[in-house]
């Protein structure tokens, strides 16, 4: 019965559409539940009509169509990275500090610098610099006493700057924006930490650059494409949605990707100021191709940080840290559930950077204030990251229907910060589908699939926690596609599926390929919207 089901299946997409383009000869991990493994794909006007033996694909394809010789290759669907921040940096000089230099490094560094000049001055730090007392805003200044200085913490969520920054961003005590703070010398004063939103916020005072912005765009999709990447889920912190659609647009790029709302400089609760832009976008799509149904640009979803994270001890946590401080929320209780309330109103998806389990606890008191748990579940609201989703937490976090978009970068902590994750039972992976909890993963980091499968198949701060190879492939496919309302036509090789897959250049789901190999893995011929995106020069496919 299933072999005829089948059948009738192929016949139906036979007569549906002519192949523009046939797959054959490969080993092709569906995703598919009903249909796990293939040799061949068909397809027309960018949507799958046929997955199945070479015999049959084949017997589909007519004297126009494209045939490519898989030569065994491995066949996955293309990859959908639920987490991703493509967006402007500042007019800057980076420093590119080596981070095991610490302070001296840094301020040597600034010292070589010219005292004059317009563009800022830039640099990711790590942690120890961070929070070194001799690296403050009096000493940055006396380094550099003119020209903006602005180094980063390499989690993204605390900064320090000079004076001179201080004064182009707009920030002083009695200036500081919702959801972020500056750091006080023993005096009082400002001493150059700015944390969170007061880092975030003041950039959308800054000039658009919106040709600096395109050429970002190209750059990051176009390494996106060469490693099987065919969507992502992007949070242009920073930039405006309406810019960020017609910089993408402009950029040219096949990339499909979903535009997620980031309010900065607004109180929790207020209209976003882009609320009214469309949620599909299908300007560029082929008119030819009538893919209107699969849009490349979609517009949904409202992203807020309500913490920081473990590294700065900045996420709010239940239990003390080291030097016996737990953290703190970006935003008051009420706050937070004037976030929700607000984003809930509008029936929109709230997708919530929560890093510590007492954080969590704010958001599900929140939530319930709001609404009651069974009416939150048809908007899939996501945690963003979820190291702190506890394992007492799990069961009320299923209940209101959380979405779980994990970052298996985050999984390759230092010792000490391992160490308190696995005392206190935090950052879950494999638990949480043990749960019953939706699990997407996404990058926050580098952008490799691969890499962060070695990640998530040995996580360092976690091990406990490991996810097998299938499982991550399926958290990055099927399970990002659920975290954005796209399960019906993306996430699968199946029938009426958009047509965006990736032929790897090594089998990741073979056993004997060794996990420290899964880094090297790039994608030989990467297909989005039945087109191909990207080819591998070196590869001759037939």
């Amino acid at each position: 019965m299933r072999r005829l089901f089948a059948s009738i299946l192929l016949f139906a997409s036979a007569q549906a559409a002519a192949a523009d383009l046939v797959l054959h000869n490969g080993k092709v991990w569906t995703g598919d539940p009903a249909q796990p493994a293939a040799s061949a794909i068909a397809i027309a006007d960018g949507r799958i009509v046929a997955v199945g033996s070479d015999a049959q694909v084949l017997a589909l394809a007519s004297a126009d169509s494209q045939r490519i010789d898989l030569q065994g290759r491995r066949v996955v669907p293309g990859i959908n990275d639920a987490h991703t921040h493509v967006t402007l940096g500042l007019p800057s000089i980076d420093l590119k500090v080596d981070r095991a230099g610490g302070s001296a490094a840094v301020r040597a560094a600034l010292a070589a610098q010219p005292q004059d000049g317009e563009r800022w001055i830039t640099a990711d730090i790590g942690m120890d610099v961070l929070a070194d007392p001799a690296m403050r805003r009096r000493q940055l200044d006396a380094l550099q006493p003119n020209r903006p200085v602005l180094l980063t913490g390499w989690t993204g969520h605390g900064m320090l700057v000079n004076s001179a920054a201080l004064q182009a961003l707009g920030l002083s005590l009695q200036r500081v924006p919702a959801g972020g703070w500056l750091g006080r010398d023993a005096s009082g004063d400002a001493d150059g930490r700015v944390y969170e939103y007061a880092q975030w916020s003041p950039r959308t005072q800054l000039p658009p650059r919106p040709r600096r912005l395109r050429q970002v765009i190209a750059e990051d999709t176009a390494t996106l494409l060469k490693l099987g990447v065919t969507s992502i889920q992007n949070m242009a912190i920073g930039t405006p949605v309406p810019d960020f659609i017609a910089a993408w647009r402009d950029s040219g790029t096949p990339l499909r990707v979903r535009v997620i709302h980031t309010p900065l400089a607004t109180a929790p609760g207020q209209p976003l100021a882009a609320a009214d832009v469309p949620r599909a976008d299908a300007a560029r799509a082929d008119a030819a191709r009538a893919d209107a149904a699969y849009p490349a640009i979609t517009v949904s979803g409202t992203k807020w940080i309500l913490d920081g994270t473990p590294m700065e001890q900045g996420a709010a946590m239940r239990h003390a840290y080291a030097d016996g401080g737990h953290g703190r929320l970006n935003f008051s209780q009420a706050e937070i559930a004037a976030l929700l309330g607000e984003a809930f109103a509008r029936r929109d998806q709230p997708l919530l950077h929560v890093s510590g389990d007492a954080t969590l606890v704010a958001v599900l008191e929140a939530m319930q204030a709001v609404a009651a748990p069974a009416a939150w579940q048809a908007l899939r609201p996501r945690i963003e990251h979820g190291e702190g989703l506890a394992p007492d937490l799990l069961q009320r976090a299923r209940e209101f229907g959380i979405v779980l978009v994990q970052n298996p970068s985050h999984f390759m902590l230092p010792a000490a910060e391992s160490a308190y994750m696995q005392a206190h039972g935090l950052q879950p992976l494999s638990a949480v589908a043990a749960a019953g909890i939706p699990l997407a993963l996404g990058s926050d980091g580098p952008p490799s699939p691969w890499l962060n499968m070695l990640f998530a198949i040995r996580p360092a701060s976690r091990p406990d926690q490991a996810l097998d190879r299938e499982q991550v492939l399926r958290a990055y496919t099927a399970g990002s596609a659920f975290a954005e309302f796209e399960e019906h036509r993306k996430g699968r090789l199946a029938t009426g599926y958009a047509a965006d897959l990736a032929v790897l250049s090594q089998d990741v789901l073979d056993p004997s390929l060794p996990a420290e190999a899964l880094p090297a893995t790039t994608s030989l011929l990467t297909v989005v919207a039945g087109a191909v995106a990207w080819r591998d020069p070196d590869w001759q496919a037939h």
